[in-house]
């Protein structure tokens, strides 16, 4: 299982710091963020259709969450439609999670 280096390369949420060049599934934080004990919150998807990064941005701040908000929901694009509710982590709760990696 890759585990990040201890020096982070990038911001705390990209992705790069956490997975071993494209494989997605050798990485353990998606299996952190599949963990039932995490708070989640719902999120309705009321006018960034088919956007992540939108999405990312108004619901942590930045576009950088994208690739996490993607992992979170395993959804693909054409999901993120108008109406639906996602449950995301909390920002600090997410944050967390990621410095103990």
């Amino acid at each position: 299982m890759y585990r990040s280096n201890n020096k982070i390369t990038n911001q705390i949420e990209d992705l790069v710091n956490y997975i071993d060049g494209v494989d997605i599934y050798n990485s353990l934080v998606v299996q952190e963020l599949k963990n039932p004990g995490l708070t989640r919150e719902p999120y309705e998807i009321t006018t960034y259709q088919y956007r992540p990064d939108l999405i990312a941005k108004e619901f942590y701040g930045s576009e950088s969450y994208e690739g996490l908000v993607l992992l979170q929901t395993g959804l693909v694009l054409s999901n993120f439609t108008r109406g639906k509710v996602i449950q995301l982590i909390a920002k600090t709760e997410l944050n967390n999670l990621l410095r103990k990696l």
